[in-house]
């Protein structure tokens, strides 16, 4: 038992570290699991400031190791970004304090703190303004055979249940809970390379360039495009809007006609009357203009154009595509949502930028694997200085283009029509446990008679 508050904030400090290693470049997963479990002890008895203090620590620590690539693009003002991430550990932890005021223990306790934990975790990344899906219990999992029914969040609560009750010594049932996320991943199979004969197979390939001009990714597409269907290049590939430049659009759709074959790539769209502009992937093909994505989440802080509002996939020659762009992705809500508009595979413009650092990109390429493997649809990915990557419809990669390297990638999508349970119903999944997390925190913001609640 840790008695004095500076060995619990040393403690909090230690598991919030312990927790950062779940997530790339280590990807230590199963980390989460003491590293809440590390804060649960810590938390032990405290309640009020101290708790609030013991979880912001956790936070902090967690944060600041595994976001430190941040300080790259923002420098001292990260620390802003990473106090503001761990004012939810806080918060967390000030609803686990007033819980044990109150005696709730044993199984109570431990379903208390999976959904206290995962109702903060879910205002994090889904709801507050300032969202943040990065660095989520379930993400640490990856990809695995509960997402197409509970979806990362769901699997978060589980998570967070299992910790819970070995911090309760309910030893043999958190090993019960611990075994089935352990099957969900061994278990989770890796989808069979479609067969280039097969009718829902496509064909696909992409340039992972950056800072290049218009001419340099035709150059290079044109050395690749032996038997493709669709060409995929990266976000902001073609900077300004092109369809206000005669010759340019001319030529991308010459390159369509020559090659007979789809093109997605990102753009920009104005700015119009209003002095705004957005963020576009347009798709075309031999016939013309096939659609156009504005993207729905620009990247907070950064100049990336006006949201935009719908989430519906392009038909092409082979299916209906999605075209999400980079951050969309991190969001459940775009790719469900042209999931169920019916598109059968996805083609995704993304910009990491290689000032940002190998780490940055490899954690962000995690979040792509989940909403394939949410949703059971195929993901190709194509990013300026990676990592480019096609997933299959279980998460897994099959074939990658690693962070900070340029050039091409190919390789074979299949469409896929049949829509998860998670894409159907399961997303309300978080939205449920939300409502429960807030009727007990009102509950325990009542006025309490037994002690002071600071």
């Amino acid at each position: 038992m840790i008695h004095t508050f500076p060995a619990r904030c040393g403690l909090a400090v230690l598991s919030g570290a312990a927790y950062s290693l779940a997530y790339p470049p280590l990807g230590w997963g199963w980390m989460v699991v003491p590293g809440l479990m590390g804060l649960l002890l810590a938390l032990r008895g405290e309640s009020g400031t101290r708790a609030r203090a013991i979880g912001f620590l956790h936070g902090m620590a967690a944060y600041a190791i595994g976001l430190s690539w941040l300080f790259r693009i923002f420098g001292g003002v990260v620390v802003v970004l990473w106090v503001i991430l761990a004012a939810f550990t806080a918060l967390f932890a000030h609803m686990q304090g007033r819980a044990g005021l109150r005696g709730i223990s044993g199984w109570k306790f431990a379903a208390f703190t999976a959904i206290n934990w995962c109702g903060w975790e879910f205002i994090r990344a889904e709801l507050f303004p300032l969202k943040f899906p990065w660095m989520s219990a379930g993400l640490a999992m990856g990809p695995n055979i509960l997402l197409p029914w509970i979806g990362v969040y769901g699997v978060g609560v589980l998570v967070a249940f299992a910790a819970a009750l070995m911090f309760v010594r309910r030893v043999k049932f958190a090993a019960a809970v611990i075994a089935i996320l352990l099957a969900a991943m061994i278990f989770l199979p890796r989808c069979p390379e479609p067969a280039a004969a097969d009718p829902l197979a496509v064909k696909v390939a992409g340039l992972q360039l950056e800072g290049v001009s218009l001419n340099e990714y035709l150059a290079g597409s044109r050395q690749m495009l032996v038997g493709i269907d669709h060409l995929v290049w990266p976000e902001y590939s073609v900077p300004f809007d092109i369809r206000t430049n005669k010759r340019d659009w001319e030529i991308v759709n010459n390159l369509c006609h020559e090659r007979d074959i789809t093109l997605t790539f990102g753009s920009k769209a104005g700015p119009g009357a209003d002095n705004k502009w957005r963020n576009i992937a347009l798709t075309l093909d031999p016939t013309g203009l096939l659609g156009e994505h504005t993207k729905v989440h620009p990247v907070h802080f950064f100049d990336d154009g006006t949201p935009g509002t719908t989430a519906l996939p392009v038909p092409t020659t082979h299916g209906k595509v999605g075209t999400p762009i980079c951050f969309d992705c991190d969001y459940e809500g775009v790719v469900r949502g042209m999931t169920s508009a019916g598109a059968e595979m996805f083609v995704v413009p993304t910009m990491d930028a290689e000032t940002w650092t190998a780490r940055q990109h490899d954690q962000h390429a995690e979040l792509f694997r989940i909403r394939a493997c949410e949703n059971g649809r195929w993901l190709f990915v194509v990013a300026t200085s990676g990592v480019s990557q096609i997933i299959d419809s279980n998460g897994q990669i099959h074939t990658r283009l690693d962070a900070l390297k340029q050039g091409p990638i190919s390789g074979i999508l299949k469409r896929e029509t049949v829509l998860t349970f998670y894409t159907r119903f399961g997303w309300l999944t978080p939205w449920c446990v939300l409502v429960v997390a807030t009727v007990s925190w009102c509950f325990l913001l009542l006025p309490f008679k037994r002690g002071t609640l600071s």
